[in-house]
């Protein structure tokens, strides 16, 4: 919105203030100027002129040679190549020195070249001149906003225009402007009223509104027309009157310029009129020809299905039934509410009478049907921000009051008022105490009151305690902090002190769970692999193609009543379904080389249907797939194994601080039988992984080895150990030695593993298994393992005897167990 800083001194008192000075302090308290605008600013030393004689140039068939009036003692003359000047017009007048914004430059865009452009006296083909005689363009003034102007060529004044008046004076071009950015909260500054309020609230400023007063000389409007809510909940107040014997025509000069302040083009009396009290009041108005208003009755009700009306710019619009419009007698569409007129009751030169309408629609309803029919426009705007009903009759009373005042028009008797529901006024109980201490300052209750009821609230004190009633145009305001806010902007948010409120602060910090899965995901992608995203839904037959067997607890799954699609109708029990759809994508677009994982939530219901919030835990699963070195020299290319996720693994309880925990076969489904494992302790399974099954592969039709990991981060967390483990580095050399042993078959490697320990004593300070092997050079029933063994002493250094003694105590115990050294 725009503010004629001209318009707003005849509302409230601001003469004799700075333009700058205002702007800055309105923005400051919450009622921001965008920008300043000067409309006649590239202007300087233009005066009206009348046209005493024209005659040929005596050297040039293009160019005229002019005598005009400017005021002064004698006429000057200045050759024109204009062909439209005739003597006795009144033209604008460019003299020596003067300045002017653009020149006419067939070069430029729209043919106008804006710069400033001093204009100089000058011969023209041995002729004097003594300036230039200005067209609307070279003024740099928008010809669309005055369409009762000439455009062709030099601008040609109305006959009554003074001669020699500077053409600042006119069309307000010594106007200041102020472009708002005004939050959508504030809609009651939306109008220039409500700005003259606000300024006169902020600057103590006395404020003069309009008295509005109606003479009525019509007959009543009663049983001549009527109007009607079909649903009051998107139409709070539907206000109607009748204009009679009405004159089509120019509106005066001084609604002309309002409107062209606010970029608004003037049309006709009538529809000028609808316009400026809109700008004025902040309420839309919309004028139908009384004569083409069948039944001259008006509804407001949402549009049928599959109807149609064509709009004021001759578009046929289709209407679906979320738009409200505005129906006649005939149940015919005549208008979009609060967004554009019918074609068939538009006011043209022929109307005679005219019904006016002034309603508040829903904000909501408005905003979607101007949207989506691409119609913006300062009514729907307005009316998306919110418009006060209390205001839809001084804004229909007001249209009236202007064309009565002209002698364009006679008002019907009365008033039609459909208002269903009254809004009652809002009342806000606080105490002074409160409101300071929010402020965070120390105001007299008599500087507190005086600012409320300068911005027009009603107060009622009683030791200290306020009963505040607030006033019908303030419809942003809900409790005691926006009551606050309204004193402290006023008060001057510079004057308040700044201080650092009392707070109970805590260093924050994470929960063990949020701490557990950074730390998951920082070893997750320090072993190279990918973290990705998907739905936290799935379907329950990709859990069959994952090699779960029914009746398993993955197929206890919450349906979705509204899915974003058929693929996704469950909420997901795994995050292993998203996974391999993800790796499924990247090996059709030729990535072979995926390393993938995801972390997020799965739910499980506790019963079906749904009766409590199901039980929500945190899972990580990943997929590999292909090389984990780059292809080419000296790589080797080789292959994802089961060796590579378990070290994967390792890392992450390592980073969890999870230590003496047990590897054993895994039952997961997912997974090959004889290539994975699970990583267990206490008798939970911590994490699942191994090669992802081949019946699985199959399913999802991939030809490759795919190796994956489930990590059940509920187990894991009541064993996450957040203490820094660390040693120092050894001042003694360690001694190494290996054996290789021919074991029955029947035993595992943990089982030789915690016989060697037991006999190696509390120097053995690293045991690795390096080899094993079944074939023919090992007889049936037994395998060969050799494994590296490492001593240390912490106080000195350990002799080849000392090492030796441990070795043979170690062979005697393995020997207990048929375990014997190979030869």
């Amino acid at each position: 919105m725009n503010v004629s800083l001209k318009w707003l001194s005849t509302l409230v008192d601001i003469k004799g203030m700075d333009p700058d000075d205002m702007a800055e302090t309105l923005t400051v308290d919450g009622i921001p100027v965008e920008h300043v605008i000067r409309p006649g600013s590239g202007i300087k030393g233009v005066v009206t002129g009348k046209i005493l004689s024209v005659e040929k140039h005596p050297d040039a068939d293009h160019l005229l040679v002019c005598q005009l009036d400017v005021g002064e003692e004698e006429p000057v003359q200045i050759v024109t190549s204009a062909s439209n000047v005739k003597v006795g017009q009144i033209v604008p007048c460019a003299l020596h020195g003067a300045h002017v914004p653009a020149a006419h430059d067939n070069k430029a865009p729209g043919g106008l070249r804006f710069e400033d452009i001093k204009i100089k006296a000058c011969k023209l083909r041995g002729v004097k001149s003594a300036g230039m005689i200005c067209s609307l363009g070279e003024l740099g003034m928008d010809d669309n906003l005055f369409p009762s102007l000439n455009k062709e060529g030099i601008l040609i004044l109305p006959e009554d225009t003074p001669v020699g008046e500077d053409i600042h004076k006119l069309y307000d071009l010594d106007d200041v402007v102020y472009e708002m950015e005004l939050t959508a909260n504030r809609a009651d500054c939306f109008s220039m009223i409500g700005m003259a309020l606000e300024t006169g609230a902020i600057f103590r400023k006395k404020v003069s509104l309009p008295e509005i007063a109606v003479k009525e000389e019509g007959a009543p409007i009663e049983g001549r027309a009527s109007v009607h809510i079909e649903n009051p909940k998107f139409c709070k107040r539907f206000c109607g009157r009748l204009l009679e014997n009405v004159k089509i025509g120019r509106s005066p000069e001084w609604i002309e310029n309002r409107l062209r302040s606010n970029g608004i083009r003037p049309i006709n009396n009538v529809v000028d009129a609808a316009n400026y009290v809109m700008l004025e009041i902040g309420q839309p108005l919309h004028t139908y020809d009384y004569d083409k208003v069948a039944g001259h009755s008006l509804t407001c009700r949402f549009a049928h299905e599959g109807e149609t009306i064509v709009t004021l710019d001759g578009q046929k619009r289709d209407l679906t039934p979320a738009d409200l419009v505005i129906a006649d007698g005939d149940d015919k569409a005549a208008c979009v509410a609060g967004v554009m007129g019918g074609l068939d009751s538009e006011v043209t030169n022929e109307t005679k009478n005219v019904f006016l309408e002034a309603a508040v629609f829903d904000s909501a309803s408005i905003r979607r049907t101007s949207r989506r029919l691409g119609l913006r426009s300062e009514a729907s705007g307005r009316y998306e921000k919110g418009i006060n009903p209390a205001r839809s009759e001084m804004a229909i009373n007001r249209i009236c009051q202007l064309l009565e005042e002209e002698g364009a028009a006679a008002t019907a008797k009365g008033m039609l008022d459909e208002y269903p529901v009254k809004a009652e006024p809002q009342i806000i109980k606080t105490t002074v105490d409160r409101i300071n201490d929010y402020i965070g300052i120390h105001m007299p209750k008599e500087q507190m009151i005086r600012i409320l009821e300068d911005l027009y609230f009603k107060v009622e004190e009683d030791n200290g305690t306020l009963t505040v009633t607030v006033p019908e145009f303030r419809l942003d305001l809900d409790g005691m902090p926006d009551l606050a806010e309204e004193v402290a902007r006023v008060y001057g948010y510079k004057n308040i002190p700044i201080t650092t409120p009392w707070s109970a602060i805590a260093k924050g910090t994470m929960s063990k769970e949020q701490n557990a899965i950074f730390r998951v995901t920082d070893a997750l992608v320090a072993d190279g692999l990918s973290e990705v995203v998907n739905y936290s839904f799935m379907d329950k037959k990709d859990l069959e193609k994952l090699n779960f067997p029914w009746g398993h607890k993955v197929y206890n799954a919450i349906p979705i009543m509204n899915p974003i699609s058929e693929e996704y109708p469950d909420m997901r029990t795994t995050l292993l379904p998203g996974l391999m759809h993800t790796l499924v994508y990247n090996l059709s677009q030729k990535n072979e080389e995926v390393a993938i994982f995801e972390s997020g939530h799965v739910y499980q219901p506790k019963e079906l249907p749904l009766t409590e919030l199901p039980y929500e835990y945190e899972l990580f699963s990943g997929l590999l797939c292909g090389s984990p070195e780059e292809a080419g020299y000296p790589n080797k290319g080789r292959k994802y194994d089961f060796f590579d996720v378990k070290a994967i693994m390792e890392d992450v309880l390592a980073a969890l601080g999870v230590r003496d925990y047990d590897i054993r076969r895994s039952a997961y489904p997912v997974f090959h039988p004889g290539i994975s494992a699970d990583f267990v302790k206490d008798g939970k399974v911590l994490m699942s992984f191994g090669q992802i099954h081949p019946a699985v592969t199959d399913k999802w039709d991939i030809k490759k080895e795919i190796y994956g990991f489930v990590i059940f981060m509920p187990h894991i967390l009541k064993l996450m150990d957040e203490t820094i483990d660390y040693t120092r580095i050894p001042k003694f050399p360690a001694s190494s030695r290996d054996l290789s042993l021919l074991v029955p078959a029947k035993f595992t490697n943990d089982e030789v593993e915690d016989i060697i320990r037991k006999a190696g004593g509390k120097h053995l300070e690293l045991l690795r298994l390096f080899d094993l092997y079944q074939g023919e050079q090992v007889k049936e029933g037994y395998k060969s393992m050799a494994y590296n063994l490492t001593f240390r002493a912490e106080d000195r250094t350990l002799t080849d005897k000392e090492v030796d003694g441990w070795i043979d105590k170690i062979v005697k115990a393995l020997d207990k167990e048929g375990i014997t050294l190979r030869a």
